[in-house]
């Protein structure tokens, strides 16, 4: 009886063993499900992280932003409607993404968990895509892996509590779609990122520059429509509701002041260093400037960021339109002007949150390849995209002692971020003309 039951034991005892042998052997022979676990692993640990440092530094640290989420979804089970009875910074369809874990999650103190996996099952989304787009383009895995391990441990909390990553999912998505040719799907995921934070807006034009070169009028029209449909959809109830209300997001982002993490302030942050009274630092939605130089230039900042991108687009335009290139060259070439699109806007902006470099770093694999397409190096960008992420980190790091005053540190931690930023806006540039001008030969 003993020895049977020993038999037993070792008999099980052999199997976990084999079933384990087998696991790791899975591991080693399959790589992609390697860093699955991994990213998990990470992912998981960084919640965790984030809830020892919250206890440390408060609730500004790591679920600031989830708390207002919570509440916002909150309001509207109470029966409140947003932008009329309640103020909200983002369009309609992240209110939707937010009634998601709040349904699993109700509570305050449980939402961000709800939120975390959400964003986390939104990531995967964007992994599998990419990969598969390695897949069918004979580009590396690694860059892929290397994508997101930058995103899990250089934007960290930011990348798990922010809906800035379940809209860059989208984009994501969107150009991915686009590069399958499957346009309809793309301008409706666009339209989609768009209608839960704002930036995608302006690579909607982008996608659409292409159709116009080629006078392909019907199609031009066609996604037009559909992104306008798609919105003016998610947009309808509040217009219905309370038609002076139902934009107030827009306005509510282009009246905010001069963030401190924001490029465009470091001239006035400066100032700021000498005189308090003409600049000083004030909690708005953000820690902001403010001081009669901040309120004098501010209503020329966001008609400047826009002239910007618009001459960009106009140089897309005309450039695109002087060469003749095969479809794969175009669609490379629209992904580098979708890229240097945000690149831009990230760097004249009034408002540069730590969050807002994953819209270009969750580009990185198809960034890679458009360059593979004209023969270009590319090596340089990753060190671009580390030095943009670890001089934002350092302005976040030196935020916490310039909320009283402002201080030396935080200034020179910005103008190191400006200095990584206007790097890769002037990289991506050069890469454009040299695309444009290889065409030419």
């Amino acid at each position: 009886m003993t020895d049977c039951f020993y038999e037993r034991i070792k008999y099980r005892v052999s199997e976990m063993t084999l079933e384990s042998t087998s696991f790791v052997s899975r591991m080693k022979e399959n790589p992609d499900l390697s860093f699955y676990v991994l990213y998990t692993v990470l992912y998981v640990f960084m919640i965790g992280l984030t809830n020892v440092v919250n206890g440390f530094v408060g609730n500004n640290y790591g679920w600031y932003d989830v708390h207002f989420y919570w509440e916002n979804t909150n309001f509207i089970f109470n029966g409140m409607w947003p932008y009329q009875d309640f103020k909200t910074a983002y369009p309609p369809f992240s209110l939707a993404i937010y009634l998601i874990p709040y349904l699993i999650t109700p509570t305050d103190d449980t939402f961000m968990y709800g939120f975390t996996v959400f964003t986390y099952l939104f990531t995967i989304l964007a992994i599998h895509g990419s990969l598969k787009f390695c897949d069918w383009k004979g580009l590396d895995h690694k860059y892929v892996y290397l994508t997101f391990l930058l995103l899990i441990v250089g934007v960290n909390n930011f990348f798990i509590g922010r809906n800035d990553t379940i809209t860059t999912v989208f984009v994501i998505l969107s150009l991915l779609f686009y590069w399958k040719e499957k346009y309809s799907v793309a301008f409706i995921l666009m339209a989609l990122g768009a209608m839960t934070k704002i930036y995608p807006v302006f690579l909607i034009p982008v996608l659409l520059i292409p159709f116009l070169v080629d006078k392909n009028w019907k199609s031009f029209f066609k996604y037009t429509l559909i992104s306008a449909i798609v919105c003016l959809v998610i947009e309808l109830p509040f217009l219905i509701n309370d038609p002076a209300t139902a934009f107030s997001y827009l306005t509510q982002h282009s009246g905010r002041g001069f963030e401190i993490e924001s490029i465009v302030a470091i001239p006035l942050m400066i100032v700021g260093l000498f005189d308090s009274s003409l600049v000083y630092v004030g909690m708005d939605e953000s820690w902001d400037l403010f001081g009669p130089l901040p309120e004098a230039v501010s209503p020329y900042v966001m008609p400047m960021t826009m002239a910007i991108l618009l001459i960009f687009m106009l140089y897309f335009l005309f450039k695109l339109w002087k060469i003749d290139v095969d479809l794969e060259k175009k669609l490379a070439l629209t992904t580098l002007a979708c890229a240097t699109t945000l690149m831009l806007f990230m760097a004249f902006n009034k408002v540069f949150c730590v969050q807002y470099v994953m819209w270009v770093i969750m580009m990185y694999p198809l960034i890679i390849y458009s360059f593979k397409v004209f023969g270009l190096e590319y090596k340089k960008l990753w060190y671009l995209l580390i030095a943009m992420t670890a001089t934002t980190l350092l302005t976040v790091a030196m935020i916490g002692g310039s909320t009283a005053e402002l201080t030396i540190q935080l200034v020179i931690a910005d103008i190191l971020k400006g200095v990584s930023v206007f790097a890769l806006v002037f990289y991506l540039l050069i890469r454009i003309k040299q695309c444009f001008d290889s065409c030419k030969e």
